[in-house]
């Protein structure tokens, strides 16, 4: 299940996540305990590399898929 959400400080987000964001603000991804994540990037027995992960407003949480 996807979410989206606002970042929780709009003005990093639009410089680190701009690629990520919808024209409202909203990030797109999966949510993991207070963060939108994005997809693997890699993936082994030993560690995870995400796309990205930007902390959100949890009050703007929305499910979308």
């Amino acid at each position: 299940m996807k979410f989206k959400a606002k970042p929780k400080d709009p003005e990093i987000a639009q410089e680190l996540f701009s690629d990520f964001m919808d024209e409202d603000g909203y990030i797109h991804g999966w949510y993991v305990d207070g963060v939108i994540v994005g997809d693997f990037v890699e993936l082994n027995d030993e560690y995870a590399i995400l796309e990205f992960w930007c902390p959100i407003d949890i009050e703007t949480l929305e499910v979308i898929e």
